[in-house]
């Protein structure tokens, strides 16, 4: 049986404020883009949120007054090279960062032709830098004379969340959408190996599972969302492919335990807590129910160390960013 615990929003675009920017740093973003949103709002500078970047064009006389000089395109949403190029017109200095896995770059077009425009505008003296959030990226591309900087995600703050109601046992969340190597069904499989009971942002669809028991969250604003995070007993993010992932980082600040898969540096300073909080075989059912049944029987001392580590993430991100904004 499937249940659809909330359906998917509709955004609906209304008139853009933009805010204050007393240190210089004003940053946009998609509002639906998920993880790059939570990544905007975690560094800590004021967000302006657009569907389409073409929309802020006429806004930079606003902008520029808002007290921003520069400005950070997190992710490159619709019309974001339109608006990089007269914002630098404009008198303001235009910074770029991609949220997305070289691993991606191969099968989805999309994301290589955005990064690959973001490059382009850098040589050009458009964009002023252009930054990543995947640890091993930059000096790659340097190597390829393109000047990429790292920058990894901050940790975000979170206030206290009330865990929303759900049914007994234990239910896990897999808050991914089922492409760009989220490797859903894989995840879901794992789930029903243990008897454990999944909550997905949207359905697979995938025949064969039309008799598992599905909880389909849809399309859901931050403080819907993370009252059902704040719920589940554990979380998996076991991806294809992965850059600095908010996902885990929210789960461990609300008290969740969440498995991962060996794709981003997460953790990867400690060996021991890697071990735990992390599984190989990402394209198998039987290894992720596994790997997660241990991490849930040492739910306690993972959350420890976890956020232990989580801490000193964040104080190493928080200098990245100010070095790439203010630097």
């Amino acid at each position: 049986m499937r249940r659809i615990l909330r359906p998917a929003s509709k955004h609906v675009d209304e008139p853009l404020e933009i805010p204050s920017a007393p240190e210089g740093v004003l940053q946009v973003c998609h509002p639906q883009w998920r993880g790059v949103r939570s990544s905007a709002f975690a560094f800590g500078d004021p967000v302006l949120e657009a569907t389409d970047l073409g929309s802020l064009v006429d806004r930079i006389p606003d902008i520029v007054a808002s007290g921003a000089s520069t400005v950070v395109i997190q992710g490159w949403p619709p019309s974001a090279a339109t608006f990089a190029t007269a914002a630098s017109v404009g008198g303001l200095r235009v910074l770029t960062m991609f949220h997305s896995s070289p691993a991606q770059h191969g099968v989805d077009g999309g994301e290589a032709e955005a990064v690959t425009e973001m490059l382009e505008l850098h040589k050009a003296g458009i964009v002023g830098g252009v930054a990543t959030v995947k640890a091993g990226v930059a000096r790659s591309m340097r190597s390829l004379g393109h000047d990429v900087t790292h920058v990894g995600n901050r940790v975000p703050a979170l206030d206290t969340i009330e865990p929303a109601a759900v049914a007994d046992g234990i239910n896990v969340g897999i808050f991914l959408y089922p492409l760009w190597r989220k490797n859903v069904t894989t995840q879901i499989l794992a789930a029903h190996l243990l008897g454990w009971r999944p909550f997905v942002m949207d359905d697979p669809q995938v025949p064969y599972l039309s008799r598992n028991d599905l909880t389909i969250c849809g399309e859901l604003s931050r403080d819907k969302f993370l009252p059902i995070q704040a719920a589940m007993d554990i979380t998996f993010n076991v991806t294809l492919s992965e850059c600095h992932p908010m996902l885990p980082m929210e789960s461990y600040r609300l008290g969740v335990p969440c498995l991962m898969s060996r794709t981003s540096d997460l953790f990867a300073e400690d060996a021991d807590l890697y071990e735990l909080t992390t599984v190989d075989g990402a394209d198998n059912p039987d290894a992720i129910a596994k790997a997660a049944e241990r991490l849930l029987a040492r739910k306690v001392e993972a959350v420890a160390l976890a956020n232990a580590s989580l801490d000193t993430t964040d104080r190493n991100s928080a200098d990245q960013w100010r070095a790439f904004t203010r630097e």
